[in-house]
């Protein structure tokens, strides 16, 4: 007998922030508020990467994007992450599921998103994680509607 399902979210339910951050296999990159851009742009250019989160004894203080940097070109050659970085930082707990996630990027117009658990933070999910747990899923749901699909067709093949 089978379970009645009252939602997608059972039959296939979406990751949380974690298990997401888990199957990256990325370790987190950071920046000082005091470092110079240069090390930033030094930092991403090395890692191949476009965001920074700004840490100050451990604690997120701020962010840091390419397009933080390129709005800023004509500064000083000294001029510091702290001079440029943005401190206004939206955040997700890493119980939170990727729906949620994907509101938060879409409502605060972000593209990055750091995970907290308190005053820790355990990575960032860029909206190329976000979109590509949604496209798994999706793939998993048409692989398994076909399978249903076969066997509502076909449910006993060993008649043939």
């Amino acid at each position: 007998m089978r379970t009645r399902l009252s939602s997608l979210e059972q039959l296939m339910p979406l990751p949380r922030a974690r298990e997401l951050l888990a199957g990256t296999g990325r370790r987190l990159v950071s920046i000082a508020p005091g470092d110079g851009l240069d090390t930033a742009v030094r930092l991403m250019r090395d890692h191949d990467i476009g965001f920074l989160p700004v840490l100050e004894g451990g604690k997120l203080v701020g962010v840091l994007s390419e397009r933080d940097i390129v709005r800023n070109l004509g500064l000083p050659e000294r001029a510091s992450v702290r001079d440029i970085m943005t401190t206004r930082v939206h955040t997700v707990a890493p119980s939170a599921k990727v729906p949620e996630c994907l509101a938060v990027m879409h409502r605060e117009h972000v593209r990055h998103l750091p995970v907290v658990s308190g005053a820790a933070i355990e990575g960032v999910l860029s909206m190329r994680d976000i979109t590509g747990a949604l496209i798994e899923r999706h793939e998993r749901l048409l692989r398994r509607l076909e399978h249903e699909r076969l066997v509502l067709l076909s449910p006993n093949p060993g008649s043939y």
